[in-house]
């Protein structure tokens, strides 16, 4: 006969199990979407290993990621998404491109997908301002920024440009609130070195 501190026992053991199964399904399916180019390991930037563990303990603080072409802005923004997921992180997290972000603001707008974006506990803009930014993505995008910045939800934005200005001063004081973390990418784009 087992003891009620043996059922407990293998009840936790249980639910350690389940938790691991759903994580590497989870991860599973993330490393899934992610594009052949990201899928390279390498080392992870220590500002944003510490974003990642600051995230984890409660920190709402965004993070830009600025830098020069093939410098690893973007790879950062997927590595994001695995080391979350492998330390047991289950929120939504949606790294959308300048490209879809821009496709989805354009008239007619996608508000569902808009929805989606403004609600998710994480989200990233990869390589804002690599197409023209036309009055009303920067609307979507302010409106985006404003509505996570006052639900206290990092936003996550790489780019190209060297500072976000053409967001417009209020969106990037709204942006860097909270003790926002800049990182500076530097370097030869790795694209050409190979």
């Amino acid at each position: 006969m087992t003891t009620a501190d043996e059922r407990r026992a293998r009840y936790d053991a249980e639910r350690v199990a389940a938790r691991d199964e759903i994580r590497n399904q989870t991860l599973d399916r993330y490393l899934g979407r992610r594009p052949a180019a990201f899928a390279a390991d390498g080392p992870v930037h220590p500002d944003v290993n510490k974003w990642i563990s600051d995230y984890l303990d409660g920190s709402r603080a965004s993070l830009l990621l600025l830098g020069t072409p093939g410098t690893g802005k973007t790879w950062h923004l997927w590595k994001i998404g695995e080391t979350l997921i492998r330390r047991g992180w289950y929120g939504r997290y949606y790294l959308v491109s300048d490209f879809e972000f821009k496709a989805a603001a354009d008239r007619p707008a996608n508000l569902d997908k808009l929805q989606a974006w403004r609600e998710a506990p994480l989200v990233a803009l990869d390589d804002l301002g690599a197409t023209q930014l036309y009055p009303w993505t920067v609307d979507a995008m302010a409106q985006l920024i404003d509505v996570r910045w006052q639900n206290q939800l990092p936003t996550l934005i790489s780019t190209n440009l060297p500072t976000l200005e053409p967001l417009g001063p209020r969106t990037t004081s709204r942006f860097a609130d909270g003790g926002s973390t800049f990182i500076k990418f530097t370097g030869t784009d790795f694209r050409k070195a190979s």
